[in-house]
């Protein structure tokens, strides 16, 4: 699975997600209800495009860039897809997909709210705004370094430096209309930041004498709200709907002073349980163990809240699969 996108269709709640191997597009409708049931594949789109590692979804599930392999070679090709659903008196179920290759030395990617998407050019270390459907790019900021990564923050970006234990992070506020930019944090080693979608807020996790920290930040008061329970801010997702509540996949074990650097190379795998922490009330509360609950061990990976909040989904680092979790 290169990445997945959850969504809301009039009443049905549905994950879109593309297959590594064949770069099929696939759509699983989700229960309501919550008995355990087989869930349903359905095909979206069956343009073979093999050897896919990486997938970003527009929000609304009708656009994806996808990133591969060239041809057996270590050449990266970026390729946006927009797909079209077939007409209503159709009895086809694919859909209709028109294809923009974008070109540059891709790095980080982050997606933006409508049709915008973000991306660092490696080559010359610039942070670009683009379209899905358009290869032309709008330059926001050249640096000095092209190892930036990016997250999503309402109307601006969140820029951070590549998370290592052994070297200081920054984090930086980026206005994508002009340019600007406020430092947010550092130095600290092995940070990881996570802004909350309204961008008031920022989770982030860090080392500090050989022990991972989680911190949750209130911008506009200052509040610091240290989580007793430390994980990888990656693991976490804000909630939309419930101001200061954060979802994360937390190990079960003890995370050694070498993260992240050795989760991002595959040393290290962790068997989560899913906790959601409250950070305005100080509540912490486990919402599924699977190691016990299922005989399964899950390294949570790009966790995402649907936009009704009935469903949490997460990719399993260990073997790249995906999973739902339905929260009550």
């Amino acid at each position: 699975m290169a990445g997945a996108v959850i969504f809301q269709r009039e009443e049905e709640t549905v994950v879109r997600y593309v297959d590594r191997a064949t770069g099929h597009i696939y759509d699983i409708n989700l229960p309501q209800e919550t008995n355990l049931i087989t869930l349903k594949k359905i095909k979206v789109s069956n343009n073979t495009r093999p050897k896919i590692y990486e997938a970003h979804f527009r929000s609304d599930g009708n656009a994806v860039l996808l990133r591969s392999l060239k041809d057996d070679s270590d050449v990266i090709e970026n390729l946006s897809l927009e797909l079209t659903p077939p007409q209503g008196t159709s009895t086809e179920t694919t859909y209709s997909v028109s294809s923009t290759l974008l070109r540059g030395d891709m790095g980080a990617v982050t997606i933006g709210s409508g049709n915008n998407l973000y991306y660092v050019l490696k080559d010359t270390s610039t942070i670009v705004s683009s379209e899905f459907n358009s290869a032309s790019t709008r330059n926001i900021i050249s640096t000095s370094f092209a190892g930036w990564r990016l997250a999503s923050a309402g109307n601006n970006l969140i820029m951070y430096t590549k998370a290592s234990a052994a070297a200081p992070g920054f984090a930086y506020r980026l206005n994508p209309s002009n340019g600007a930019f406020t430092k947010l944090l550092g130095p600290l080693n092995g940070l990881v930041i996570i802004p909350s979608p309204s961008s008031d807020r920022i989770l982030y996790s860090y080392v500090e004498n050989n022990k991972t920290k989680l911190v949750a930040k209130n911008l506009a008061d200052k509040v610091l709200s240290e989580i007793s329970l430390p994980t990888l801010a990656e693991k976490c997702i804000w909630s939309a709907q419930n101001t200061g509540t954060i979802y994360c996949g937390v190990p079960s074990q003890e995370i050694s002073g070498m993260e992240p650097d050795n989760w991002y190379r595959g040393a290290t795998h962790f068997s989560d349980k899913i906790w959601l922490f409250d950070t305005d009330e100080n509540i912490a509360k486990v919402l599924v163990e699977p190691e016990e609950r299922l005989n399964i061990n899950i390294d949570v990976l790009d966790p995402q809240i649907s936009p009704n909040e009935d469903y949490l989904i997460f990719i399993n680092k260990t073997d790249l699969s995906l999973w739902a979790f339905r929260l009550e």
